[in-house]
């Protein structure tokens, strides 16, 4: 969940309360209102996508800092997140403050350069008759964060034509398949046959179906060609070579075989990674964030990765990564990728082999997502 905490073995006194029911958190603040001309906060906190969401519903403009800031003797990293003033800017983040517990600090002038404008994104989330486990909490996790999103079934996605419906499209583990090349070193089983649609009432046979290979994924591969951004978890990881995506498992023998569970196997550990927060896609975070990781993909990136657009954003630099829980072979890690963006023709894919969201209780990778859904959005822009 990314809580630090210290440890204390002696005993010792305070002025302490105890708490009862559930916590709020401690209110935040709005400082320097007098004259200001934005405001800036950090992007560190999960909350901050709560802020966001609600000014771009209410058409206010929101920004991310790429370059570090420096105003009134403060430091800022790359991330920090700029809301320029209206008339009722203060009034509205004050209510905020308190609630969320976030802070927020005026600033008399405003950041210039190159900056990324965070606009409102449509987003698709997958799900199939019957229902998938990591869709639902996805979906009550987008709620929690007041994501607007809609639910899109393998039929609309076999109908083709997503860029004029979507900007956004998010696929959890076990809903595409592997190709000649899988990602995946454990293949999770799948239905193979649905309920006939005569069984089932006539409303919600536009559910039925599976992502496949020959009709799906093509339809896929043409949204991010024509600019749409994909974000891909777990075993939907999958998608990247079937879209031409230079990397392939990192968890292989000498001769290129998957390794047998007998020489590598870790199942629903704790395990911590390198991450380039200077990427937006981690923009937010520490330099080392645990993951939760379930038998998970690792990636290894082909010679021609970098040419072709494709940025390792969190790796294994250890071959001791293990933080909680057990690790059989945890040395094959070393030097395989956890997540990574790739381009593709115009589009942008976005590979998380941990389970960053999984079943909402990650809230130390919850970022990785968020970032990745607002920068399916963003665009490039200076400000004067």
């Amino acid at each position: 969940m990314g809580i630090e905490f210290e440890r204390i073995l002696d005993g010792f006194e305070g002025p302490l309360e105890k708490i009862e029911g559930m916590a709020r958190p401690p209110a935040g603040r709005v400082t320097g209102t007098e004259g200001a001309s934005g405001f800036l906060l950090s992007h560190a906190f999960n909350d901050a996508a709560v802020v966001t969401n609600r000014l771009l519903a209410n058409g206010h403009d929101v920004y991310w800092l790429t370059e570090p800031y420096t105003v009134n003797g403060a430091d800022y990293p790359v991330g920090t997140i700029y809301i320029p003033a209206k008339s009722s800017t203060a009034d509205r983040l004050s209510k905020m403050a308190v609630e969320l517990g976030v802070s927020f600090k005026g600033v008399t002038a405003s950041p210039s350069g190159e900056v990324l404008r965070i606009n409102p994104v449509r987003v698709g989330l997958w799900d199939q008759y019957g229902g998938s486990m990591p869709s639902g909490w996805t979906r009550w996790l987008l709620e929690q964060y007041e994501f607007p999103f809609q639910v899109i079934y393998p039929q609309e996605l076999d109908g083709g034509n997503l860029n004029q419906r979507f900007d956004v499209l998010v696929f959890v583990t076990g809903a595409i398949p592997a190709g000649e090349i899988s990602l995946a070193p454990r293949i999770r089983s799948r239905r193979q046959d649905g309920p006939k649609p005569e069984t089932i009432p006539e409303e919600y046979r536009g559910w039925l179906g599976e992502i496949t290979l020959d009709k799906t994924v093509p339809k896929l591969v043409e949204f991010l060609e024509k600019g749409g951004t994909i974000l891909v978890i777990g075993s939907s990881t999958n998608l990247a070579p079937l879209a031409d995506v230079p990397m392939t498992n990192h968890i292989v023998d000498g001769q290129g075989e998957p390794l047998l569970p007998e020489e590598y196997y870790i199942p629903s550990s704790i395990l911590q990674v390198r991450v380039d927060n200077n990427h937006p896609l981690a923009y937010g975070m520490k330099d080392r964030v645990d993951v939760f990781f379930d038998n998970s993909p690792v990636f290894r990136l082909l010679p021609e990765a970098d040419k072709k657009g494709v940025t390792p954003v969190a790796w294994f630099d250890s071959d001791k990564s293990l933080r909680s829980g057990w690790a059989w072979g945890q040395h094959h890690l070393y030097g395989g990728v956890a997540i990574a963006e790739a381009r593709v023709g115009k589009g942008r894919l976005f590979l998380f082999g941990p389970e960053v969201l999984f079943r909402a209780q990650p809230h130390g990778t919850f970022k990785f997502f968020f970032n990745g859904l607002y920068l399916g959005g963003s665009k490039s822009v200076r400000l004067d």
